[in-house]
């Protein structure tokens, strides 16, 4: 009879920290930040840009002008005759690396965003992002804050949303301001999984009307790495 509620008492245990350890294992994975991202796809528009054509011109004028466009190249034109084998263009390869310089002040990680970002836009056939300096500081401006006043949005309680931080800052210059994308992840591939797998976060980074982009990338907060993306475009 001993030994028998000695055998219960043991199984009893058993149970209580098979219980404990359960519990313990959930509150930890609960506790545990997982990398988070986020995009700001409304974009400002500040300028569309305007084209005028002039249709007034008399039809002699044309016709004198295609005359003498004609003549001038009839010699180049003679050039194509039949059974002649032009030279073959040389194929475009879109995953070689981009050829846009990175400034010198960056530091590596954002350096290294910049190729990743532009290494997807070659692969899309867009034209990769030069790094605007300015969006660089908005960029770091908001990671940092967002690690010291303990949020992730796109609207920050000390600068407001990205297009009201751009224009405060003075940046100018741009037909569409205020493109963002946000991250915390621990490492920078990381974060750029995350974002090219995400609709809007990818619809950022390849959207064609952006021409440049600036990121800051600063360590710390629950994710290791706060990491913020600012585009910027004319066409």
């Amino acid at each position: 009879m001993h030994n028998f509620e000695r055998g219960a008492t043991v199984k009893n245990l058993r149970k209580i920290l098979t219980v404990v350890a359960l519990c313990a294992f959930v509150v930890g994975i609960s506790l545990f930040p997982i990398g988070k991202a986020e995009a700001f796809t409304f974009n400002y528009r500040i300028r569309r840009p305007s084209y005028t054509y002039n249709n007034n011109q008399p039809s002699n004028n044309n016709n004198q002008n295609n005359n003498q466009n004609n003549n001038q190249n009839s010699g180049s034109n003679n050039q194509n005759t039949p059974g002649t084998q032009q030279p073959k263009p040389e194929p475009t390869t879109p995953s070689q690396t981009p050829s846009t310089p990175i400034p010198s002040g960056l530091t590596a990680d954002e350096a290294a965003m910049v190729k990743l970002v532009n290494q997807e836009r070659t692969r899309a056939g867009l034209k990769p992002l030069e790094v605007d300096m300015r969006l660089v500081q908005t960029a770091r401006a908001k990671s940092r804050d967002m690690i010291d006043k303990n949020y992730f949005s796109h609207t920050s309680p000390t600068y407001g949303n990205p297009y009201q931080q751009m224009k405060a800052a003075g940046i100018t210059g741009y037909s569409v301001l205020g493109g963002e994308n946000i991250a915390g992840n621990s490492s920078v591939q990381g974060a750029h999984t995350s974002l090219m797998n995400s609709a809007g976060h990818r619809a950022n980074i390849l959207d064609s009307r952006y021409t440049h982009i600036g990121i800051g990338i600063v360590d710390g907060g629950p994710y290791g790495k706060m990491i913020t993306q600012h585009f910027a475009g004319n066409y």
